[in-house]
């Protein structure tokens, strides 16, 4: 079972997101960038790192894009190649930072509203990829 980090300010889109990969994942949550970051860190310290990460962009205290670029810094400083890191998708209801957050260096995006089988697949596809 993959170990996902589920980033998002808002408790029934965390839900959703956690429902819709129960039976695939084993999701952990973050209500914003800040508590997210430091899942991400002990994750690493205990060597159990996510398997991917879906991040909202707007959020309190740290935003996604924000947290997406510190994510991407702690790997390098840790000797892990661009494209090597921690899958990263973004679940955001807004279209506009589509080409910022691409270039910040998630991996793939989804607007809001979620729909149930696109969020499946695009997880299936990113984690077998990266197998």
């Amino acid at each position: 079972m993959w170990k996902i980090l589920v980033v998002d300010d808002n408790f029934t889109n965390r839900q959703l997101i956690v429902e819709v990969l129960r039976d695939v994942a084993h999701c952990d949550a973050a209500v914003n960038g800040r508590e997210a970051f430091e899942a991400f860190r002990i994750s690493l310290e205990k060597n159990k790192p996510y398997d991917m990460i879906l991040l909202d962009i707007a959020m309190p205290e740290l935003d996604g894009l924000s947290l997406l670029g510190i994510v991407r810094e702690v790997e390098k400083a840790a000797g892990i190649s661009v494209g090597e890191g921690v899958p990263v998708i973004m679940v955001t209801a807004f279209d506009k930072p589509f080409m910022q957050a691409f270039n910040a260096g998630c991996d793939d995006y989804i607007l809001k509203p979620v729909d149930p089988g696109q969020l499946l697949h695009k997880v299936s596809m990113r984690l077998k990829r990266n197998k």
